[in-house]
């Protein structure tokens, strides 16, 4: 990881600790009391971070599983975090279980899919293995990003698309990264202050729920 996205940039710390805390109210209000013998999935695992702080907040690494399209990303994991789960390939085709999982999450992942069908094709998996009633997370970028036209933002209108069958709740998150670098490394104190300002916020967490019950039933 280059050093401008180093978890050890201020910057970059708080962004990730506003995730972080997201997704810790969101397991309070879900009634989650303890992470002992919670299932969860990451599709674009990366390094791993998540999934390892799944298992810091208390759950079992055995319980954990991701994937990547990125070998020495997986290595990584591999190296670091033997006990969990990941699999090396697309996010389209996750080799685990049917509804294996209490929670699904993907992390700038399809801002980093081009192709429709293959977007399709990982939000078909998450909904796969999630177990009913079971929730889905994605967090994507809300803006393009000038300096990486690798990547495209994401809408809520994709995420209805893309997840037809799941009700779904929309928050924005995350200061802008051009004004978080610099303001965890010289006023910190203001990061607070500045990402309460809805249109500094550069990205959204997608909170859906795989249905309990069939839509259909018989």
């Amino acid at each position: 990881m280059s050093s401008r996205h180093s978890i050890l940039e201020p910057g970059n710390l708080l962004m990730v600790q506003e995730r972080e805390r997201f997704l810790l109210k969101l397991l309070r209000k879900q009634g989650v009391e303890s992470l002992d013998g919670f299932r969860a999935f990451e599709a674009g695992c990366s390094t791993g971070y998540n999934l390892r702080l799944m298992v810091q907040w208390g759950g079992r690494p055995e319980d954990m599983a991701g994937v990547d399209i990125d070998s020495a990303a997986v290595d990584y994991v591999k190296a670091h975090s033997p006990e969990i789960r990941v699999h090396a390939g697309s996010a389209d085709a996750i080799p685990e279980p049917d509804q294996s999982f209490d929670l699904a999450m993907a992390f700038t992942l399809f801002s980093s899919v081009p192709d429709e069908d293959i977007a399709h094709g990982i939000a078909a998996e998450l909904f796969r293995v999630t177990r009913p009633g079971g929730l889905i997370v994605v967090y994507d970028m809300k803006r393009g990003n000038p300096g990486n036209k690798a990547v495209h933002p994401i809408r809520a209108d994709d995420i209805r698309r893309w997840f037809p069958k799941c009700p779904m709740r929309v928050k924005s998150i995350t200061l802008a990264p051009p004004i978080a670098r610099p303001a965890g490394r010289y006023v910190p104190w203001l990061y607070g202050a500045l990402a309460a300002i809805p249109p500094l916020r550069s990205h959204a967490m997608y909170v859906l729920r795989r249905p309990a019950l069939p839509l259909n039933p018989e």
